[in-house]
């Protein structure tokens, strides 16, 4: 049986998020050396994931691009534009904008890790999740990238 996904509550104020596009985080970023552990695991621990430019945000944004030749777990778990395999990309503050179902969905809002894109209501089921702090972040965001992981490929990571 599987266990239900589970999040801690999120210490302290929620960070600054712009309010119009693009969706970015400007306060709480992730210190330099947090950072590059999370892009460095990010883009080395998925099978058959490679790095992209994302097509959706600010150049300086990488992308986590599943694999063509992949089948996939649920058509409305890739961003914009249609046809793309993008369900996470990382910011250079550290969040990331990351496709998740809707049950993962209500417990990063609910536990105050992230907030709905701005365009949520228009059809991009994306959630921002704010940029890990910490080692402690890092573990718990990690979470979140492995259950868009699952989400796009309809696979449990072994990992």
């Amino acid at each position: 049986m599987e266990t239900k996904f589970e999040l801690p509550l999120r210490k302290g104020e929620q960070p600054q998020v712009g309010q119009v596009p693009p969706q970015l985080q400007y306060s709480d970023k992730s210190p330099r050396d947090i950072y590059q552990k999370y892009h460095d695991w990010m883009f080395s621990t998925f099978p058959k994931v490679r790095k992209e430019p994302t097509r959706i945000s600010v150049p300086t944004t990488v992308a986590m691009w599943l694999d063509e030749n992949e089948d996939v777990g649920h058509i409305d778990a890739f961003m914009i534009p249609p046809g793309g395999r993008e369900f996470t990309h990382l910011h250079l503050d550290g969040s990331i904008h990351a496709i998740v179902a809707d049950e993962v969905e209500e417990e990063i809002l609910t536990k105050n890790w992230g907030v709905r894109h701005m365009f949520y209501d228009r059809g991009i089921k994306e959630i921002l999740v704010y940029a890990p702090r910490n080692e402690e972040d890092l573990e718990i965001v990690k979470s979140v990238v492995i259950k868009s992981y699952e989400y796009a490929t309809g696979l449990k990571f072994k990992g």
